[in-house]
C-alpha cells in the first residue's frame, strides 16, 4: 500500500473577502470581527464594508496594517 499523500492548500485572498476566510488569514473569529465593528474598531468603508449581495466583506491590506498597530 502506498502511504497517503498530503495535501497543503494555501490561500490567497482578494482585496475584499468574506468572513469564512478570517479564521484561516488572521485567525479572528467572526465573532470578534463582528465586535470590532460594531464597537467602531474596524471601520466601514475602511476595515469593512457590504458586498452587492448585502454579505460583509474584509479588506485584507487595512486589517494587516491594524494589526500592525497602525489604525
Amino acid at each position: 500500500m502506498a502511504a497517503a499523500e498530503k495535501i497543503d492548500y494555501q490561500v490567497h485572498p482578494g482585496a475584499w473577502f468574506r468572513q469564512e476566510l478570517l479564521p484561516l488569514i488572521f485567525g479572528i473569529t467572526t465573532g470578534a470581527a463582528r465586535k470590532y465593528r460594531e464597537r467602531g474598531v474596524w471601520l466601514e468603508g475602511k476595515h469593512w464594508r457590504k458586498d452587492p449581495a448585502n454579505r460583509v466583506v474584509y479588506n485584507r491590506k487595512s486589517i494587516e496594517t491594524w494589526m500592525e498597530g497602525n489604525p
